[in-house]
This record gives C-alpha cells, structure tokens and sequence, in this order.
C-alpha cells in the first residue's frame, strides 16, 4: 500500500519549556494524508505500522547542566529515541539536539501519540521542528 501520509510540525517562537515538560508544536508546516494527525502539542498515529520521526531542537538554558530530550508513544519513551547535550554556560550558549529513529505501532496499540518531552534541566526553545512519515 502506498500511502505517503507525512506531518511536519514547527514552532519558531520563543518558549520555556521546564523539566518533564513538553515542548510545544505550534504550526503545521506541511501535512499529507490522513493517517497522522495534530493533536495539540503531539502528533497521533492513526494506523499500525512503521514511522520515521525525526525531532530538533536548539535552545538555550537558565542555568548549565545537563539537558535531555526524548520522543515518547502513550507516555513512555521510545527506546534509542533520546538525545542529550550539556549547557556550560547559563542563558547565552545555544545548543542543538535532533533525534532520529523508527517507531513501530501494533495492531493492539490502537490509534499511538508521540511528543516530544524535555527529560532534563528546563529550557527555552528558539526554533522546534517535528517530523514523522509512515512508512508501512
């Protein structure tokens, strides 16, 4: 079945997202098809099968630490859908994380609902992009 069914979801404005935040998806940039779907600041997978995600992310952070993100279905992180980067200086240093993977949806699972979720010290975000493709 050839289905090309694709959403590409930005947010280019400024926001702080805390730890165990989620970070917020504001526009739909470009969207094919009817298998994904936005819902708020998280994109639903409306049919079993496999998707590329693709996630990044540039910020900054109030203080320096240590800052995670990761891609979670239903509420759990995907495994091997994480990534991290270490802030050294507080408020001015601009960091970047992308995440790139697969995420499979079962026939049980039933309609899935990824999001992108901060694992880490809080940040604010100057430009977010979320993509996912089915692809089968």
């Amino acid at each position: 079945m050839c289905n090309n069914s694709l959403i590409y979801m930005i947010n280019t404005g400024s926001s702080t997202v805390l730890a165990g935040g989620i970070v917020p998806l504001t526009t739909i940039a470009r969207r094919r098809g009817r298998l994904l779907q936005s819902t708020g600041d998280s994109i639903t997978l409306n049919a079993p099968g496999y998707y590329r995600v693709s996630a990044t992310v540039t910020f900054t952070a109030p203080v320096a630490g240590n800052i995670s993100l990761a891609i979670q279905k239903n509420g759990v992180t995907v495994p091997g859908l994480t990534g991290a980067s270490t802030i050294t200086t507080a408020t001015t240093e601009i960091e970047q994380i992308t995440i790139n993977g697969i995420v499979r949806v079962t026939c049980s699972d039933g309609a899935s609902v990824l999001t992108l979720v901060n694992t880490g010290l809080a940040i604010t975000t100057s430009n977010v992009s979320f993509d996912v493709e089915y692809l089968d």
